[in-house]
């Protein structure tokens, strides 16, 4: 969805070329601050959890939504990513308030972005170890039930979204090769930040 107003100083946007590319901008010769529209963006970020269930079979832990969208769906825990926290904080924190469980990160385990009409949505999906907590056993609103699952339990769930399925199949088949985190310092005074390599 384009917008039509500076969300800075409500000047009426108009299109002009910036990079190449025609893009709604708030011009400066009409009176506005310069504020350019480079589109919508968001960052999601899930977490593959796997453990070794009671009888020796691997199983992922996956999440029923309680709420829209796809309200009923399973899926593997996780949502977006803030605006002042880094995805590898963010699937931690979202395991933990959607599971009970706390984590330590492993890896980056896949990627995936899509162009949706009026927004560019990545997600980043993470390889998780539990390192404490317990699962919720009651229901709340946004999560109507949690659990670990087998490959063969998975494949039976008629609402299994087929990225979370795609996923937890090759956690548990051992076929992830994560990406490992490497600090590097930043450049000009930037602080330090993770590569995954």
């Amino acid at each position: 969805m384009r917008m039509n107003f500076c969300p800075n100083c409500g000047h009426k946007l108009e299109m002009g070329l910036i990079a190449y590319r025609e893009r709604p901008m708030c011009k400066t010769e009409d009176g506005g601050c310069g504020f350019i529209d480079f589109g919508h963006y968001s960052l999601g970020a899930g977490g593959l959890v796997v453990r070794e269930g009671p009888d020796g079979v691997r199983q992922a832990l996956l999440i029923q939504r309680g709420e829209e969208p796809n309200k009923g769906g399973w899926t593997i825990p996780g949502g977006f990513v803030e605006f002042d926290e880094t995805a590898d904080v963010a699937v931690m924190r979202e395991v933990e308030e959607e599971t009970g469980l706390q984590t330590r990160n492993l890896g980056l385990a896949a990627f995936r972005n899509r162009a949706n009409p009026g927004d560019n949505n990545s997600y980043v999906v993470f390889l998780l170890e539990i390192t404490g907590g317990e699962i919720h056993t009651e229901p709340d609103p946004e999560i109507a039930q949690v659990g670990f699952f087998s490959l063969e339990e998975m494949r039976k769930m008629p609402r299994l979204a087929p990225l979370s399925y795609e996923l937890a199949a090759a956690a548990i088949e051992n076929r992830l090769r994560p990406f490992q985190a490497t600090q590097v310092q930043g450049v000009n005074g930037a602080p330090t930040f993770t590569l995954y390599i």
